[in-house]
């Protein structure tokens, strides 16, 4: 829960807060792990995309997927866009339970494995939260670094 992101990490969030800025990619609402390296994270992020308002509640921590998907379903309706940030492999298991359709080249890479740092985009034909269904959404993008941002350390 203590182990700082390291120098590239940061830099990472960093370049990946300035990539979704330059995509529109702002979300409404943040819930983020209370861990130490995922607050930094949304940090670096909002410093490209601004201030939004957050939480950071334990059951983000040290979670599964059911949990991580049991956690977005109890959102607030009236939200729309909304970001997850927590930790693999159980976000990444969360992006895979979730996508049902996108690009073939996204899906195949999404499948493939996850680096930290990486955004999953999901469209959800949702009317709130609580009816997200796993399989039903479209895998809108996915930002990997290293292949669509790399963030520069700052010396």
């Amino acid at each position: 829960k203590h182990r700082p992101l390291t120098g590239q990490g940061m830099a990472d969030a960093r370049a990946l807060g300035k990539l979704m800025t330059a995509k529109k990619y702002k979300p409404a609402f943040i819930i983020c792990s209370p861990a130490r390296p995922t607050q930094q994270t949304m940090r670096r992020l909002t410093e490209s995309l601004g201030a939004i308002e957050s939480v950071s509640p334990p059951a983000a921590y040290y979670t599964t997927t059911g949990q991580l998907y049991e956690l977005l379903k109890q959102a607030d309706c009236n939200i729309q866009n909304l970001m997850l940030i927590s930790h693999n492999p159980s976000i990444h298991g969360l992006a895979k339970f979730l996508s049902g359709i996108g690009a073939d080249d996204s899906v195949s890479q999404l499948k493939a494995g996850y680096k930290e740092c990486t955004l999953s985009v999901l469209q959800c034909p949702i009317d709130g939260w609580l009816t997200l269904m796993p399989d039903e959404n479209d895998l809108a993008d996915l930002l990997i670094p290293g292949r669509d941002f790399t963030g520069k350390i700052e010396e």
